[in-house]
């Protein structure tokens, strides 16, 4: 069921309890995650925040986290072709880049791009994803512009392992455990996927394909005299084949081409108190390394590491009537990345660089009886790479006693070149600006919601303007490159979502989002639809288990470039609805069939122009509970 909060803030240091998984569960049904510095109760939030649960994550059942996001109010998915290609997610027209996403706690972004390429989200066994919209770089800093997505993983004890295969040749597996003591936790998970896929180009030839492996341990350790400790840690691998335009028409040609990429992810944490003050120390890393490779030849690769350290104070003061809390975060982060390259025809491609940034924030929270207050700023520290930062945010909501909450805040955000656009260079056809100016964005928000017996309901209206925002350029001799916009860009929507729960064996949600998303010259934003939506129901059959979700997600017309004319053409590609069904069949009180179909209407699915999604799929599997 999509639990559609009226929630607020942001997090570098999300909630932890160091004590029992099942006690973690139990915490999260309460609070929200990534909303502040602490945890933070979902009745006293000032911010809009979907929240998807396990019962909402298994009415998709899909293997790639991309796809459960539709159900989500803001969220726009672009998938470069087949499973596994190049996908991004963009906040409420934000870019790709402007969105954090955070798993327990770590960042998971790329840091040559900058961003989070969605296709390596999967197999991570997760039991909940939290979507915060809207700017929070006050808690952040740079890279929560749009908006910040937390993904948790699972704490569920026992052994769980199931197996799917069906259309295109497509099959995965996964395997978790879980155990838990008075003073300690400990779990893991495997999965692997591979699919022979289609091919994206539309030319009927060779396809596709893609596969992808990952495994991941955490665990929690109580210390004594109140410190805990977490671990959190997780490989993943993948290999996507794609097709590229390489007669530089402007068409993809179908060719052979193939991506690896490989993601490392440490993240330590220690939480305690001293006196009245509560204390989070952590330490992650993120190392992702890709390689491309034409006709099974090494053409190039990147590498991008990043290494964060931080420490979090807190103190609460007050009772029931009047309850503070004031927190604060020092964090150090350094960003590496060096880029090889074969082709030296057109110049020398090969990098190393470095950066580094030292950031302060503070957070306020009030709740004086049904007002809640909240503000927060930080200070970022560029080291001269780029000029320091200021940025704020600042909300407020009253809940009435007919079940009404009225909310609203506003805010800054910052964020600041990737290494892609200040020094990637591809032969022929790009060059990055190491000139570039940080983006810097303004946001208001403010929203209604309704909850009464079975049902809530929300309304949220939102406006962000961005100065600075970074774009391609073409130069005469026909390369692109990065530049800054002359004058601003702005966004602006409107936000529905529902729930509904006629019995307590069905469950009903859905979502509508309006966007306007134009640039400076007032064109509109490309990949951004103007409109999205979904609904979906979750049918629990019986005590046994059986259970049977349906889902519709519909994406309407976006624009995009055709770069197959000269000059580049606008283009709008057209809107379509993926309709999708899951079963789970008991055989045995441990033991089920699972069953799955996706785009069930066989659409013809295209995000970016040129790339073509597969069509229709079903799956079958043996799932042990």
């Amino acid at each position: 069921m999509l639990r559609t909060l009226l929630l607020a803030g942001s997090t570098i240091l999300p909630a932890f309890t160091f004590a029992t998984a099942q006690e973690s569960s139990e915490q999260r049904l309460d609070t929200v995650m990534v909303s502040g510095l602490r945890p933070v109760p979902g009745d006293t939030l000032t911010e809009d925040i979907a929240i998807l649960s396990q019962e909402d994550l298994d009415i998709r059942d899909t293997p790639f986290l991309a796809d459960q996001l539709r159900a989500a109010p803001g969220v726009a998915i672009s998938r470069s072709g087949a499973l596994g290609g190049l996908t991004q997610v963009r906040i409420r027209g934000a870019e790709a880049n402007h969105t954090l996403v955070l798993l327990d706690g770590v960042e998971f972004s790329d840091p040559v791009t900058g961003e989070t390429d969605f296709a390596l989200l999967s197999g991570l066994d997760l039991e909940r994803v939290e979507v915060l919209r809207g700017e929070q770089s006050s808690l952040h800093g740079s890279d929560a512009i749009g908006g910040v997505i937390g993904l948790y993983t699972s704490g569920q004890a026992g052994l769980n392992v199931g197996a799917e295969a069906g259309s295109h040749d497509t099959f995965r597996g996964s395997a978790g455990f879980g155990m838990a003591g008075e003073a300690y936790s400990f779990g893991g998970a495997m999965a692997g996927f591979t699919t022979q896929g289609v091919d994206s180009a539309g030319l009927d030839g060779e396809t596709d394909g893609s596969d992808s492996r990952s495994g991941l341990l955490r665990a929690t350790l109580t210390l004594g005299q109140g410190w805990d400790a977490t671990m959190l840690a997780t490989y993943r691998e993948s290999d996507s084949q794609f097709d590229s335009d390489t007669d530089f028409d402007g068409l993809l040609d179908d060719v052979d081409r193939e991506t690896a990429a490989e993601q490392s992810i440490l993240g330590i944490a220690l939480a305690g108190r001293t006196g009245p003050v509560d204390h989070v120390f952590r330490a992650n890393y993120n190392r992702v390394d890709r390689t491309n490779r034409a006709d099974g030849t090494y053409t190039d690769s990147t590498l991008g590491e990043r290494t964060k350290l931080a420490w979090s104070p807190s103190i609460a003061i007050g009772g029931d009537d009047v309850h503070q809390t004031l927190s604060a975060v020092l964090d150090f982060e350094q960003e590496d990345y060096e880029r090889q390259s074969m082709d030296l025809a057109f110049g020398d491609p090969n990098q190393s660089q470095s950066f580094e940034t030292f950031g302060a924030a503070a957070e306020y929270r009030a709740q004086i009886g049904r007002l809640s207050v909240n503000a927060s700023v930080r200070f970022d520290d560029n080291d001269g790479a780029f000029e320091n930062a200021v940025t704020w945010r600042a909300g407020a909501a009253y809940g009435f006693g007919f079940g009404g909450r009225l909310r609203g805040s506003l805010g800054t955000g910052v964020k600041n070149p990737t290494f892609t656009e200040l020094f990637g260079f591809y032969p022929g056809s790009f060059t990055g600006n190491p000139d570039l100016e940080p983006e810097k964005s303004t946001s208001w928000e403010v929203g209604w919601d309704q909850e009464w017996d079975r049902f809530g309901a929300s309304v949220t209206v939102f406006e962000a303007e961005l100065e600075d925002e970074i774009y391609t350029a073409y130069t005469p001799d026909f390369l692109s490159t990065p530049d800054n916009r002359a004058a601003d860009s702005k966004r602006s929507g409107v936000e529905l979502a529902a729930r509904w729960s006629p019995t307590r064996q069905l469950a009903l949600a859905g979502q509508v989002t309006r966007v306007e998303s134009s640039a400076d010259d007032g064109s509109d934003e490309i990949r951004v639809p103007e409109t999205t939506a979904s609904v979906s129901a979750n049918w629990l059959a019986n005590e046994d288990g059986l259970k049977i979700g349906a889902a519709l997600d519909y994406v309407g017309a976006q624009d995009d470039f055709n770069f197959g004319t000269f000059p580049s053409t606008r283009v709008t590609l057209d809107s379509y609805a993926m309709a999708s069904v899951t079963a789970e069949i008991p055989v045995s009180e441990r033991l089920a069939i699972t069953l799955r179909g996706d785009n069930l209407f066989d659409e013809e699915v295209t995000d970016v122009f040129g790339y073509y999604g597969p069509g229709a799929g079903a799956y079958i599997g043996l799932r042990l509970r």
